[in-house]
This record gives structure tokens, C-alpha cells and sequence, in this order.
């Protein structure tokens, strides 16, 4: 048999993986509304450990108003949370949000050069002027 059938494959492992608890909107039902964060989903059972960070998804319905803290929230569960009344607060900043808002800042720095080098200052057009009536 040849080599490379004998040899087991091996995948690939990120290391910078972020690996999230996650925790539907449906589990809520099961703490009374009000405030929540990453101790009290603990205290009710919902996540094993308070060291991985916290992500809420969508699925399910909530009926009360709850303020969450957690440290990522789907964009349906972020919608369905304050449909009902409640507000959603993200912990810590991720890489990922840190790489996307550095990119936002860039793109914003870049267009407020772009528009200053599209306005003519009004010194600059008094000088070509005066070259030109000297010429």
C-alpha cells in the first residue's frame, strides 16, 4: 500500500478560532426579566464556564424585556430583543469587531482626504491668477 494511504490525515486547527457558548433567545424564558449577564445565565445553567465568551442566537421568540450583556449577539437575536422592549450591551471587543471598525475609520479618514484635496483653497487660486497676469 502506498505511503500516503497509510499515513492518517490530519486537518487543519485555527488557533485564533473564537469559540462562543451559545445561548438562544427561546432559554431566556427560563430567567425572569431584567438584567442579564454571563453570571446569571451560569447560575441558571446555561453556560458551562465564565472564561468562553457568550453568543445569543435568534431562535426561538422572547416575551419580556431583558437587558443583556453578552459578548456577541446574531442579528436576529439583536432584533427580536428590542422588539420586545429589551436592549442588548457587547462585552469586551472582539478582534474581528476591532479589525472592522479600524477598516471603517480608514475608509472615513480616506474620503475626508479625498474631499479636502477636491476643494480648491481660495489662496491657491489668487496665486495661479497672479502668475497668469504676470506671464
Amino acid at each position: 500500500m502506498p505511503l500516503q494511504r497509510r499515513i492518517p490525515k490530519r486537518g487543519f486547527k485555527n488557533f485564533n478560532r473564537v469559540e462562543y457558548q451559545p445561548v438562544n433567545v427561546r432559554d431566556l424564558d427560563r430567567i425572569e426579566p431584567g438584567v442579564v449577564t454571563p453570571e446569571v445565565l451560569k447560575d441558571h445553567g446555561l453556560i458551562r464556564s465564565l472564561k468562553k465568551p457568550v453568543k445569543v442566537l435568534g431562535s426561538g421568540e422572547v416575551e419580556a424585556a431583558y437587558e443583556i450583556s453578552a459578548h456577541a449577539f446574531s442579528a436576529t437575536a439583536r432584533t427580536k430583543i428590542e422588539g420586545a422592549g429589551g436592549s442588548v450591551t457587547v462585552l469586551g471587543a472582539s478582534v474581528a469587531e476591532g479589525v472592522a471598525a479600524s477598516a471603517e475609520d480608514t475608509a472615513e479618514a480616506a474620503a475626508e482626504v479625498t474631499e479636502s484635496e477636491e476643494t480648491p483653497d481660495p489662496e491657491e487660486d489668487e496665486a495661479s491668477e497672479a502668475e497668469d497676469e504676470k506671464a
